[in-house]
């Protein structure tokens, strides 16, 4: 029997007040070659926009959930476990990707909370939050694995319809300890900034009281001259070398009204801040921190929840 290849469709269910023609044709452009993107919008609430990614998973009509079934376990681990892999990072990939384009074109950044992993024609639905990034470690992959087991185990009871990674109480408290720690980070580095920028002011004290009494050429002015011969370097790259021919011109003929130091200088600067803006504009985001993905809130068919603690495997009373 031929390998099954799994393949997938987008679902992106978006807040109405986000969603207009020109979005909707940037998605089709940008996603289309992972799965044939489909947009749906809901109702905006009270609070910021929360939109979900759903990777509807599909393998024909192999069965693959179900352990009990002749071959799934092997077609589980054998095939989909991997392609999962590989797809959550396309789909976190291209979300970035997305998300930078819009930044070139300045347009809104389009963020998602949910990546949904849709599992056998709707019947369990895992929904692994993403970080303040629009991210996931694709080897978090491996909790759809772990939601799997458990549910094929008898772990998570029975009637269930989806499986939510983290459950709120636990994101709420990592959300706090989070943000906490990124403020620490950020005083560190700021203090750590502040230690090493005074250290090379008194080192360079150092240095200049050394040569001034060795009579020996200022450090300092050795750094100017050295910063001069890199400036004068990178003013010979071919475009900034025509930039500022064009503007000795302009001033030769009265239309610009600076010295040939100001032009030179101006357009190195220039050329320095547009490389600045580029690197900004091409940086990939960090996320605030890192989401645990251990503890876990079940949806039964009824509609109650229970909460399941995966470090252990027990359900919460």
């Amino acid at each position: 029997m031929a390998k099954p290849h799994p393949s997938m469709a987008l679902l992106l269910d978006l807040d109405e007040r986000l969603v207009d023609n020109d979005l909707r044709l940037e998605i089709d452009r940008c996603y289309s070659y992972l799965g044939t993107p489909v947009v749906r919008t809901h109702p905006a609430g009270e609070g910021a926009p929360e939109n979900t990614i759903r990777m509807m998973v599909r393998v024909g009509a192999r069965e693959y959930l179900d352990s009990t079934a002749e071959g799934a376990d092997a077609l589980w681990s054998d095939s989909i476990e991997h392609w999962l892999l590989n797809q959550v990072h396309a789909v976190e990939n291209q979300m970035k990707i997305f998300n930078r384009r819009q930044r070139e074109e300045g347009r809104d950044e389009l963020f998602f909370t949910w990546l949904e992993v849709e599992l056998a024609g709707g019947r369990l639905m895992v929904r692994l939050r993403l970080d303040s990034s629009c991210g996931i470690d694709p080897a978090d992959s491996v909790w759809v694995t772990r939601v799997r087991a458990a549910l094929n185990e008898g772990a998570l009871g029975e009637g269930v319809v989806a499986v939510q990674l983290p459950s709120d109480a636990s994101y709420e408290e990592q959300y706090v300890a989070g943000l906490a720690a990124l403020a620490a980070r950020k005083v560190a580095d700021e203090a750590a900034a502040r230690a090493a920028e005074a250290a090379a002011a008194a080192e360079a004290a150092e240095a200049e009281a050394a040569a001034e009494a060795t009579f020996m050429a200022s450090p300092a002015l050795v750094a100017e001259a050295e910063e001069a011969a890199k400036e004068a370097e990178e003013a010979a790259d071919i475009v900034v070398q025509a930039r500022i021919a064009r503007d000795l011109e302009a001033a030769e003929r009265g239309e610009l009204e600076k010295t040939p130091e100001q032009i030179v200088a101006e357009r190195i600067a220039e050329e320095a801040h547009l490389g600045e803006d580029i690197q900004k504009k091409y940086a990939l985001p960090e996320a605030d921190f890192p989401i645990a993905f251990d503890q876990w809130t079940v949806i039964y068919a009824d509609g109650t929840t229970r909460d399941f603690d995966a470090t252990c495997g027990v359900l919460a009373e």
